[in-house]
């Protein structure tokens, strides 16, 4: 009940977010070297694009962003023999320029469920039995708040059968630099 309280507070009163340019690809590094659980190390795959430009972002609130979305993934694999959570990143480009910065999150776990993908950033939506339902409406809601996009799906074998998840989060506010 604890913990459903706090993040619900958290949930109702972020902190006005302190934009500023900041690398993803550190911040992911970062998250994973910090936050991942040993036993969970050889199942996180970076693929980071090299000379990705800054993104406007809060550096405190991205970090949650990214540290939720991969204790997700590790929950949802956590019975998978061959684990796999792969975080990519990469530009956006559009008419020759860089219109924005992606991160992909993707596992092998039992994806979203049929019945509750489409509304997974509502608050207390969770199909998990100690989960209160509130860090991918916090996730969204941190998301929305710098501008950018999040996505979910579920990734499919070619027959058609749920083999894991995909997150995708799209930043547009690109920092100022020589090349926009």
């Amino acid at each position: 009940l604890k913990l459903m309280v706090d993040e619900f507070s958290d949930y109702a009163r972020l902190p006005a977010a302190r934009i500023a340019p900041m690398l993803l690809n550190r911040l992911v590094r970062d998250v994973v070297n910090l936050y991942a659980p040993l036993d969970a190390a050889g199942a996180l795959h970076l693929q980071l694009e090299t000379e990705l430009p800054a993104i406007l972002g809060d550096m405190t609130q991205l970090r949650r962003v990214v540290l939720n979305l991969i204790k997700n993934a590790l929950e949802a694999t956590e019975r998978q023999p061959d684990r796999r959570i792969d975080l990519r990143t990469e530009s956006v480009v559009r008419a020759g320029q860089i219109t924005g910065v992606r991160l992909v999150i993707t596992d092998n776990g039992q994806g979203f469920a049929p019945g509750t993908i489409s509304r997974v950033f509502e608050p207390y939506v969770t199909t998990k039995a100690k989960g209160t339902g509130l860090g991918l409406a916090i996730v969204r809601k941190i998301v929305e708040e710098h501008g950018a996009r999040i996505e979910v799906a579920n990734v499919s074998n070619d027959e058609g059968d749920i083999r894991g998840a995909s997150v995708s989060l799209l930043f547009t506010k690109l920092a100022k630099s020589d090349d926009n």
